[in-house]
C-alpha cells in the first residue's frame, strides 16, 4: 500500500512540474511573439474567472491561431476540494455569425484534473482525473475580452474510478 501512495505522490508531482514547464514555455512563446494576429484583439494570453464547478481563476494562452493551453485554479463545491486543471484545446471552427465585432470559436481539447479534498468521506485524498473540454467562446475583435461556456466530461482515476463532469461560464481579459 505504501508503494501505491508513493507512486500516486510521484504522479502528482510530475503533473505539477509538467504544468509549470508548459506554462513557462507558453509565456516564452507569447513573449517572443509573431506578427500573425489571433486571439481577442490580436492578444494571446488572458486571465479571468470561471463560475460553475469548479469556480476560480482561468488562464488561457494561444500558442498558435487555433491551439491554446488552458489552466484553471479553483474550488469545487461538489468535491469540497481545491482543483488544478490543465487542458490543451483546439479551435475546430469559428461558428459562422453575421457579426463584425466578434467571433465564436468552437473548441475541443484534452486535459487533466488534480484535486486536493478537504472534507467528507474522501478527506485528505487526492483526486486525479482526465477530461475532454468542449466549449464555445465569444472573442471580441475590438476589445481584449472573451466570454466562454465550457463543459468537460471525463473520468476520475484516483482514489476510485468514476465518471466526472465539470464546466461553467467565464470571462477572460487578454493582456498581451
Amino acid at each position: 500500500m505504501k508503494t501505491f501512495k508513493s507512486a500516486k505522490s510521484a504522479l502528482i508531482w510530475v503533473g505539477l512540474v509538467a504544468m509549470l514547464l508548459t506554462s513557462n514555455g507558453l509565456l516564452q512563446s507569447v513573449e517572443a511573439g509573431s506578427t500573425d494576429p489571433y486571439g481577442p484583439k490580436a492578444r494571446r494570453f488572458g486571465a479571468g474567472i470561471i463560475l460553475g464547478d469548479p469556480t476560480g481563476i482561468s488562464l488561457k494562452g494561444y500558442v498558435s491561431s487555433r491551439i491554446a493551453i488552458d489552466g484553471i485554479f479553483s474550488w469545487s463545491f461538489v468535491d469540497d476540494a481545491f482543483i488544478l486543471i490543465g487542458d490543451l484545446t483546439y479551435d475546430i471552427l469559428d461558428i459562422p455569425v453575421n457579426a463584425s465585432s466578434f467571433t465564436l470559436p468552437f473548441y475541443i481539447g484534452a486535459g487533466a484534473k488534480v484535486g486536493f479534498v478537504q472534507r467528507g468521506n474522501r478527506d485528505g485524498k487526492t483526486l486525479i482525473g482526465v477530461r475532454v473540454p468542449v466549449g464555445v467562446g465569444m472573442q471580441f475583435i475590438n476589445h481584449a475580452v472573451e466570454v466562454f461556456f465550457e463543459v468537460a466530461p471525463g473520468f476520475e482515476v484516483s482514489p476510485a474510478t468514476d465518471f466526472d463532469i465539470t464546466g461553467g461560464i467565464g470571462v477572460r481579459y487578454y493582456f498581451f
